[in-house]
């Protein structure tokens, strides 16, 4: 459509310029061959021209050109010295001319083209060309001895910019260099004479501008026709006239609207013919990439026994075939790891309990005693020892989670006993650093389905990490609410608190974030992926609010009995 458009513009351009040159051209031939006739070398003793061969030159030229009206001999002084009249011949030698600028220019040798005037008979102008005597010596025009002032008429050219036409309705307009009209090819009431001056787009072309019609302000409301129009223009050079091109846009783009029309409904009649096969070609194609997407999405959660089945019978069945190897590679891949994980760890138990009795002995000093000196770095090592043992042990949880040896063993329970319990453990820690540790039963609360060992786990994790990351003074409140037969249990704290960022990655294995206030309390990273992992295998949720410098929320959810 955009080309079409663009085409068409030119094209429209194209045609008015074209006839706005043409009829330029013919201006330019009407004046050439009209001051031709008046451009005289006469071969003559004296400075004087007789009257009976005056009257036979006007009545050579009244009869070479029926354009002239009325013509006259004027002498170097200004005074006419022979008049004749293209209807009644010879007229009474009156007149002066002295004062004329067009006068004035023919005694300095040059041609001239007065400003154009009205009569009831048509727009008429006025020619100046000198008469000069030819020199005897050189055979070539010599002093200038007579002016001829000839009136000529415009009617001939006016009624041809008239005639001109563009498509059914388009016209020009012909305007003199002072915006009155000399030619107007419209239908309007505007005649020869009329001024229209007032008119911005008149003056800019009178100015010297030229429209080419491609311009935002080409297509407007016609002065003339009272139409919306697109208006080409230029300035006639030889006289300083104004011609104006006008052609009602219903008529210039009559033809590129059918077209317009017919690419339209083409495309409808395409855009219908694609909605209806389209749904074929794409589930031949879209088809097998869904069930990549979604096998993708499994392995991404460590699904690795996921398979594709494609039968297309081309690259994506190919690609379906990679995608099969490479999900058994991975399976395998994360058998291997896992099996060395938990062998590791197991392995490495044996010698930290051995390291641990030894300390242990140490610091009661089954070995003898023990100087104040020594007992702080075995202290140290111990509490080391003690990091590492934690370790450990998360590490085997995750190496059995991940490998499907957890043993969750779901049932009927009151999840009183347990939180009551984990509290118990925690509030040695919790004293130590000056938090205050509260839990909050519901008065009326039924079973729950749920493991108490894991539930147990789950409160020591989260309250352990409030009370961890709390701030001394500060409080860790433990409490529940019941919404939808699920039993959801929150553990919040007004403690450090945490970013945006970091509860995105809260539940992955090793992410811990580390600020200013975190950096020195030890973990390993595991606990929360470790209690995710739990919660979900008791067929819950978990999740986490928080605010940094206001605390945090963790809440997970367990089915009601």
């Amino acid at each position: 459509m955009y080309l079409i458009n663009t085409a068409h513009s030119h094209d429209v351009s194209i045609i008015q310029l074209q006839l706005i040159n043409q009829k330029i051209e013919e201006i330019d031939k009407f004046f050439v061959d009209t001051s031709g006739i008046l451009e005289l070398t006469v071969d003559i003793d004296g400075n004087e021209i007789p009257a009976e061969q005056q009257q036979f030159i006007l009545r050579g030229i009244l009869d070479a050109n029926k354009s002239f009206g009325e013509i006259s001999f004027v002498g170097v002084d200004g005074r006419v010295s022979a008049k004749r009249d293209a209807d009644r011949g010879e007229a009474a030698p009156v007149g002066n001319f002295s004062d004329k600028p067009e006068f004035l220019s023919a005694l300095q040798g040059q041609s001239s083209i007065g400003d154009a005037y009205y009569l009831q008979t048509g727009p008429m102008i006025t020619l100046t060309s000198p008469i000069r005597k030819k020199d005897s010596a050189t055979n070539a025009p010599g002093d200038i001895i007579h002016v001829l002032v000839a009136e000529v008429s415009l009617g001939q050219l006016a009624r041809s910019v008239e005639k001109a036409g563009l498509g059914n309705s388009g016209y020009l307009v012909l305007l003199d260099n002072t915006g009155s009209i000399i030619a107007n090819g419209s239908l309007s009431e505007f005649k020869a004479g009329y001024d229209v001056s007032q008119i911005n787009r008149v003056r800019q072309v009178l100015g010297g501008r030229t429209f080419d019609t491609l311009g935002d302000d080409d297509r407007y409301q016609s002065f003339f026709s009272n139409v919306a129009v697109v208006g080409g223009a230029r300035q006639v050079p030889v006289t300083g006239w104004a011609l104006m091109s006008e052609w009602p846009i219903s008529d210039a783009d009559a033809v590129v609207g059918g077209i317009r029309n017919n690419v339209i409904l083409f495309a409808l009649f395409a855009l219908a013919a694609v909605i209806l096969i389209s749904p074929f070609f794409a589930a031949r194609l879209v088809g097998p990439i869904t069930k990549l997407e979604h096998a993708a999405r499994k392995i991404q959660k460590g699904q690795f026994e996921t398979r594709v089945d494609i039968k297309t019978g081309d690259e994506l069945q190919e690609l379906g075939d990679i995608f099969n190897k490479m999900s058994k590679g991975l399976g395998r891949l994360q058998e291997l790891k896992d099996e060395f994980v938990f062998i590791a760890a197991h392995e490495l138990r044996s010698p930290v309990t051995v390291i641990k009795g030894y300390l242990s002995m140490l610091s009661e000093g089954s070995y003898g005693k023990i100087s104040n000196k020594a007992y702080e770095p075995i202290e140290q090592t111990m509490r080391a020892n003690q990091r590492l043992e934690k370790l450990i042990e998360d590490l085997l949880e995750v190496a059995r989670s991940e490998a499907g040896r957890i043993e969750i063993k779901v049932a009927p329970i009151d999840i009183v006993g347990p939180i009551t319990a984990s509290v118990g453990e925690l509030e040695p820690l919790a004293t130590e650093n000056n938090i205050a540790l509260t839990y909050e039963p519901l008065q009326k609360m039924g079973p729950i389905m749920a493991d108490p060992d894991r539930v147990k786990e789950v409160i020591v994790n989260l309250a352990g990490n409030a009370i961890k990351y709390g701030n001394p003074g500060g409080w860790v409140k433990i409490r529940h609410e019941l919404k939808e037969n699920k039993l959801i249990t929150h553990v919040e704290d007004n403690g450090l608190g945490i970013s945006k960022s970091g509860q995105k990655k809260l539940f992955t294995k090793f992410f811990r974030e580390k600020t200013d206030n975190t950096r020195d309390i030890g973990g390993t990273g595991l606990g929360l992926f470790i209690v995710k992992q739990l919660v979900d295998k008791m067929g819950g949720e978990i999740w986490v609010e928080s605010q940094t410098g206001k605390g945090s929320r963790f809440s997970f959810s367990l089915p009601v009995a």
